[in-house]
């Protein structure tokens, strides 16, 4: 495993910071745990080839009772494991994509490096935070952070702040996005915003019910990504959220700005309400991740999820709608304008008992009909056990009867139960 990309003295600060790391662990009269740990795969056929896309993030706690806290985080993701694998292809920083060859007579060693290149598992670093509580006994608590820190009306933070049971809307992340947003893998939807870069949280815990936090960070540049498709370059941020939570709702709301060194502005805005009654629930995301601040607004600039729940017995429904946003978390995606997804579950069975399976249908759509119609339908199901929630299906698209190897693809994952 190789530090790819990296000059001596960042090399030499991250040999330091695992050497001081283990150095003081005798000292710690803490904790250690895994509060959350996913590891997921995708299978499918693309031009011939079998191609296995995996998907790896664990985050390790160590906490003194309850007033302080540590977080690490790491995630490893390969677009093509089988091929990472077979090149032993292991990184710490991805490479630039290869520059095809406009040629047609490829040989074998240019087609080598471009798979090299293109077929990496990166191993990398996602979160540090640091988290002191009751700070001279007040109420209040504040963490100083590096890396992705929390994602906005997600709906996660409800589960580890105030032992709520998970509600989120589960068409997010690597399940329902494996090509990621306009194709980069490493972006996909969970909830409306993320805090990303460096920075101190503070939170007011004066209430066991409602909870004010204010947010002050210097985003990561994102350069790296398409320097024509983002707002800024090193951007300073504030946020401001609000979560509450009552037997029969749960409600977050943010809203927050960046500056770039031009001191253009970019405002953003949300809200998540998550509402249950007898046999019934009601999820709700909207808002929007960004809109430069002298630009026309539209329902381009909105991010909009929609989804009703339906319990009866051991029978499940859930319907979801969701718009995309052209912008998320600064990143500009063209190809995001007017697509939207429509998904029907059914689910039988019920998870408080350890299993259920069912099977779901939907499809992306583009609202401007600017592209075709995509369907699938995907048997799937879900084992709870030892802590471990075991999720697998099998997505088939009958539009692609044109080519019959590519119209079925496989996932399976498992996660930390919450």
């Amino acid at each position: 495993m190789r530090l790819e990309g990296r000059t001596p003295y960042k090399k030499a600060l991250v040999i330091a910071f695992i050497l001081f790391f283990l150095a003081l662990w005798p000292a710690f009269t803490a904790e250690l745990s895994v509060p959350r740990l996913e590891m997921a795969s995708r299978g499918w056929v693309n031009d011939g080839d079998f191609v296995l896309s995996s998907v790896l993030s664990a985050d390790l706690a160590l906490s003194g009772g309850y007033k302080y806290s540590f977080l690490l985080g790491f995630s490893l993701e390969a677009p093509d494991l089988g091929q990472a694998i077979m090149y032993r292809n292991f990184s710490f920083s991805q490479l630039p994509p290869a520059t095809p060859v406009d040629s047609d007579d490829y040989n074998d060693l240019v087609d080598q490096i471009n798979n090299r290149l293109n077929n990496q598992a990166v191993l990398g670093f996602r979160i540090a935070r640091a988290t002191i509580r009751n700070l001279f006994s007040l109420p209040l608590e504040i963490s100083y952070f590096v890396g992705s820190g929390d994602d906005f009306c997600a709906g996660d933070e409800f589960v580890s702040r105030f032992g709520l049971s998970s509600f989120g809307t589960e068409f997010r992340g690597f399940y329902y996005f494996p090509e990621g947003i306009g194709g980069n893998m490493s972006r996909r939807y969970n909830g409306i915003h993320g805090v990303r870069g460096t920075g101190f949280s503070f939170a007011l815990t004066k209430w066991d019910k409602i909870v004010p936090m204010l947010y002050l960070y210097q985003n990561f540049p994102s350069d790296f990504i398409d320097p024509a498709n983002i707002f800024g370059g090193n951007l300073y941020s504030g946020d401001l959220r609000l979560l509450f939570h009552h037997d029969w709702l749960r409600l977050e709301a943010f809203g927050g700005f960046s500056l770039n060194t031009d001191f253009d502005a970019s405002i953003r805005a949300g809200i998540m309400a998550h509402l249950v009654g007898p046999g019934v629930e009601f999820f709700f995301q909207g808002g929007f991740p960004g809109w430069k601040v002298g630009e026309k607004f539209s329902i381009d600039n909105m991010f909009f999820l929609i989804e009703p729940r339906l319990t009866l017995g051991i029978f499940n429904m859930h319907l979801t709608f969701f718009y995309h946003p052209v912008e998320y978390i600064h990143v500009v995606t063209p190809d995001e304008k007017g697509k939207a997804n429509i998904n029907v579950k059914f689910l039988f069975g019920n998870l408080n008992s350890g299993i259920a399976g069912g099977i779901e249908t939907g499809g992306e759509l583009k609202i401007d009909g600017s592209e075709g119609f995509d369907f699938h339908i995907s048997p799937m199901g879900t084992f709870i056990s030892s802590g471990l929630r075991w999720d697998a299906k099998i997505r088939i698209k009958p539009l692609k009867y044109d080519t019959p190897e590519e119209m079925v693809d496989f996932f399976i994952g498992v996660r930390t139960a919450l």
